[in-house]
């Protein structure tokens, strides 16, 4: 206790208190002795020190119980399960509105666009439309009704299932969607895994050597690639690599080779997309104080990138992947087009022409619902493997 005490008092109160002939006062007189409480008589500070000690300990179990049972609530697996079943239940509620808008508005933008269904339907077919013509037509196709009445009787069979017959050849529709959709798939497919490759290459490369020229050459043309149209990349790999070096074929679906130029097309714009979004967060995961402590103990650059830094990267390269996703599925409709690709796209461009409308309703309701749906999924997983995404 008195070197404690001699260590708070100054430099100059400790040369005056070990002067000879003084006190420890530093004036002269003996120090006054204080009579002992008669509560602690027979008490020593060690037992203080004990006793301190003890609650100490005790109140650092406690903190550390709490700790645990803190971190068992956030675990999605144990306690945690009843949290991630609320986010469920409030994000398909949520789901619910978000898709009863979008068909509202798929109905009504395309009811409500400029022109006659029926008057088109009667001149493909070499009739001269007439008034009674015209109106016994939209009487047959339900178009003669109010608007909300229309949209009620076509959620109605969207629901059973039911898209309607289309206007040109009174085929159902969902047959000739599921008909084209595995072309789709496949070329959106092969183009996601093109984006990704090279998104994923080109960003580590970039973190292994940030200012080689090469890096700098590399981020120079991803970004000369995201500033330029899909349709645009198309043209030149066709002119290049189709018609110049008769590498390819041009389009269509008659070959193995077939699906190379449009996944491309589609795939160098999403790597670019995605290239962006991971060099950003690499660099900034870098930076962060554990990655650089895991530098100082010798760890080496490459496992430093793959273990922490691409995990730290990891969440918002899930997000970004499932918006490349959504584009690619968006983007098909031009890039299956130009490369006379025979999916869904294609067809929703034929129909659009034609003025069918129950297949332009469909391609585009089954559009939007396939990327809310995939929206929805990359924000549920997201929020049962990152515990601060339940908050909100």
């Amino acid at each position: 206790m008195e070197r404690r005490t001699q260590a708070r008092l100054p430099q100059r109160a400790i040369r005056r208190a070990g002067r000879p002939g003084r006190g420890r006062d530093g004036c002269g007189r003996p120090p006054r002795a204080v009579p002992p409480h008669p509560a602690t008589a027979g008490h020593r500070p060690s037992d203080d020190r004990a006793g301190l000690s003890g609650q100490s300990h005790r109140d650092d179990h406690r903190c550390q119980r709490d700790d645990t049972e803190r971190c068992l609530r956030s675990r999605p697996g144990q306690a945690g399960a009843p949290q991630v079943t609320a986010i469920v239940l409030r994000r398909a509620g949520e789901l619910l509105l978000v898709l009863l808008a979008l068909s509202l508005l798929v109905f009504l933008l395309t009811s409500l666009a400029p022109g006659d269904p029926a008057e088109e339907i009667l001149r493909r077919g070499g009739i001269q439309p007439t008034a009674a013509s015209v109106a016994s037509l939209r009487a047959e196709l339900g178009l003669d009704r109010p608007l909300f009445d229309q949209y009620l009787r076509w959620l109605g069979a969207v629901l059973r299932g039911d898209l309607g017959r289309s206007y040109t050849d009174r085929s159902p529709v969902a047959a000739e969607i599921l008909a084209r959709a595995p072309a789709t798939l496949r070329l959106a497919g092969a183009a996601a895994a093109v984006a990704a490759g090279l998104a994923l290459l080109a960003a580590l490369r970039l973190a292994f050597r940030p200012r080689a020229l090469d890096s700098r050459l590399l981020a120079l043309v991803t970004v000369a690639i995201g500033g330029i149209p899909p349709y645009i990349v198309g043209i030149l790999l066709i002119s290049g690599v189709a018609v110049g070096l008769r590498a390819l074929p041009t389009g269509g679906d008659g070959s193995a080779g077939a699906v190379v130029l449009p996944a491309l097309t589609l795939g160098l714009a999403g790597a670019a997309t995605l290239l962006r979004l991971l060099r950003a967060d690499l660099s900034r995961a870098l930076r962060l104080p554990f990655v650089k402590f895991a530098a100082v103990k010798g760890l080496r650059r490459r496992r430093t990138i793959a273990v922490h830094a691409l995990r730290v990267a990891a969440p918002n390269a899930i997000t970004a992947a499932s918006l490349v996703l959504a584009e690619l599925l968006a983007g098909a409709v031009v890039v299956e087009t130009l490369f006379a690709w025979p999916g869904v796209g294609q067809l929703a461009v034929a129909a659009i022409r034609q003025r069918d409308l129950p297949v332009v309703q469909a391609y585009v309701l089954i559009t939007g619902v396939a990327t809310v749906l995939l929206l929805a999924l990359t924000e549920l997983c997201l929020s049962a493997f990152d515990p601060r995404l339940r908050r909100r």
